[in-house]
């Protein structure tokens, strides 16, 4: 005769869902609980760089990659060729490893040279083409199109930001044979070989926006393998984003979502939110309506910022920085703004008419928001203040150290306690169930 073993709800519930099997689903937890505090530091940081169309964020992001001594493509075989032994290392003991990703599908030339670009995977006028949208509609698809690819780009630059972990470094030939094989290769084996034939077959199609995010992995392979060589394989050290010019196709899309929040669970992500320093000296409402642009960002994603105070080679920035340190500073700028020859109170923003009133409280409500910034003067073109910058975005990073991070930490902890509670409610159902039915 079977004797009946008295079951408990713990028996029901599987041992195998405590917080390790919830950090390895999240790049950056998984790595933090297997490395000591040194070793995180080793994380290359991710800076994405946005801001209102105008204000310089595609000259800044070449203005960067300069400071980090990237070179163009195809300058490597002749900068090797040319640079003797000493100066190779010089300047390899000096030089900051960084990866460009390019995320305008509308931009027509940039003036760095980026690793990834959207526009080797969607074609920006096709898709106006054939899904007849407006320009601004064009991007958000693009970006839409993109997304639905970024996992092969995060696969791209975990492999490229931790070449020792995926057997690069020692061998480059062999890191170069992996890039070949396009983003999924490790994934499917069967996907690579079919990407190869498509590349072959490339130049033989016509442009069609479907067949080139098939062929997303084969079209970005050949800058990464640049990149790889011209570094030798080395940890990244940066990672730079530039997204497009119409800032709320990125930033209130869910592509941008998806973008944002891939790239902040794998690495230390910074935002970047340039602003157009001479504007904001014509105006303090413009100055206004880019703070709060940047207030909502920051409450959207939950990363830190740094201001970026752009084009402080044509009107200085030590004006902007006192407005968001003292509070009574700005209220004389509004002051003097109000008594503008040909504007009237309201107009200008002071007095006592409704808009001066709002301007007023809403720059009450950002004093405490400039409190969490960070901010720098830069010139996207002389390169005034970029070391300056740098700088400012390690400062930042230690800040996703001790804030984003520690929320992710809590929201996943958040998570498993919830879907631990569900199980118990399930696991109590089944055994009162079991017991109505005399099987317990």
């Amino acid at each position: 005769m079977t004797t009946r073993v008295p079951l408990s709800t713990d028996d029901i519930i599987s041992p195998t869902d405590g917080k390790d099997s919830y950090y390895a689903k999240i790049p950056i937890l998984k790595r933090r609980a297997t490395t000591t505090g040194s070793d995180s530091k080793k994380d290359p940081i991710c800076v994405i760089v946005v801001g209102m169309a105008g204000s310089g964020k595609t000259t800044l992001m070449a203005q960067l990659q300069k400071s980090l001594n990237l070179r163009d493509d195809g300058d490597d075989d002749n900068a090797a060729a040319n640079n003797n032994n000493s100066n190779a290392i010089e300047s390899s003991q000096s030089k900051r490893a960084g990866y460009a990703i390019n995320l305008d599908p509308a931009a027509k030339y940039i003036p760095f040279s980026s690793s990834i670009d959207i526009r080797d995977t969607v074609d920006y006028i096709e898709v106006m083409r054939q899904h007849k949208l407006g320009p601004n509609g064009a991007i958000l698809t693009c970006l839409n199109l993109f997304a639905t690819k970024f996992d092969q780009v995060m696969a791209i630059l975990e492999r490229r930001a931790f070449p020792l972990e995926n057997g690069g470094g020692e061998n480059d030939d062999g890191g170069d044979k992996k890039s070949d094989g396009g983003p999924a290769k490790e994934e499917d084996e069967a996907k690579s070989k079919t990407d190869e034939t498509q590349q072959q077959q490339q130049s033989h199609v016509d442009d069609n926006n479907t067949k080139a995010l098939d062929d997303a992995d084969d079209t970005t392979t050949p800058n990464t393998t640049t990149t790889t060589t011209t570094s030798n394989n080395s940890p990244l050290d940066y990672i730079l984003i530039d997204t497009p010019g119409q800032i709320e196709a990125f930033t209130w899309s869910a592509s941008g979502t998806i973008v944002t929040s891939a790239l902040a669970t794998t690495f230390p992500t910074v935002l970047a939110f340039v602003v157009d320093t001479p504007r904001c000296a014509a105006s303090v409402h413009t100055f206004m309506s880019n703070m709060l642009y940047a207030c909502s960002m920051l409450y959207r994603a939950k990363l830190p910022m740094v201001i970026v105070l752009n084009k402080i080679d044509i009107v200085g920035c030590e004006f902007v920085k006192e407005w968001m340190e003292d509070y009574d500073s700005f209220q004389e700028a509004l002051d003097d703004a109000s008594s503008a020859n040909g504007y009237s109170d309201e107009m200008a923003g002071g007095g006592s008419g409704y808009y001066a009133s709002l301007t007023r409280s809403l720059s009450l409500v950002l004093d405490e928001f400039y409190n969490h910034l960070h901010k720098v003067g830069v010139s996207a073109a002389t390169g005034e203040g970029v070391e300056e910058f740098w700088t400012v975005v390690e400062q930042a990073a230690e800040d996703y150290e001790e804030g984003y991070l520690v929320d992710l930490k809590n929201r996943v902890e958040e998570q498993r306690m919830k879907e631990r509670a569900m199980q118990r409610v399930g696991a109590r159902k089944l055994v009162r169930d079991l017991q109505e039915d005399g099987q317990l």
